[in-house]
């Protein structure tokens, strides 16, 4: 189980970075992080890399972070469009100094509602990023072929998860970065 940020579904791939899809790369101003940072850094041409861009704020408004923490990786595939099981994940981004989803249980669950109850408890903790959590995403360890991800995923987002009427790139706003001293 890892924390859904409330951020930009953001790809990285070939060195460059998408919003969504691999159709054309995106120039939004709100992914200037990831690309100084990251986008750099995912140069293989059957690497795709997926993850959360905190660097927009949307609804959630986390605790300063550094710009190099901006984007969060949750997900990797490869040129077959499998998805890695979650070891590789981490191995892939922990070897390119890539931030990845905060994870909040791993381990096995024995019942429907044993799942239930843990996803209830970690709702109401507030983000490891501070402030708010927006909410959770359960998937399998191990890899899987893409056409099998609705029976390895599941995510679940807090209760009115979108508070606002106009799509906030209208109005977008940078999340605060921690300063070289220290101070947010």
């Amino acid at each position: 189980m890892t924390e859904k940020l409330d951020g930009g579904n953001t790809l990285l791939h070939a060195g460059e970075v998408y919003g969504r899809s691999v159709g054309a790369p995106s120039n939004g101003k709100w992914m200037a992080m990831v690309k100084k940072h990251h986008a750099w850094k995912v140069n293989e041409p059957d690497a795709y890399l997926y993850g959360e861009d905190i660097y927009g704020v949307h609804s959630i408004a986390y605790e300063p972070v550094a710009e190099h923490e901006t984007f969060y990786a949750f997900a990797l595939r490869g040129r077959d469009g499998a998805f890695a099981a979650f070891e590789d994940l981490t191995a892939y981004a922990e070897r390119l100094e890539i931030p990845v989803v905060p994870v909040l249980f791993e381990g096995v669950l024995g019942s429907v509602a044993e799942a239930r109850a843990l996803m209830e408890r970690v709702h109401g903790e507030p983000s490891s990023l501070g402030g708010e959590r927006e909410g959770l995403v359960l998937r399998l360890a191990r890899g899987f072929p893409s056409e099998d991800f609705p029976d390895n995923v599941c995510k679940s987002v807090r209760v009115g998860h979108v508070r606002t009427d106009e799509h906030w790139t209208r109005n977008w706003r940078p999340c605060r970065i921690v300063g070289r001293d220290g101070s947010g």
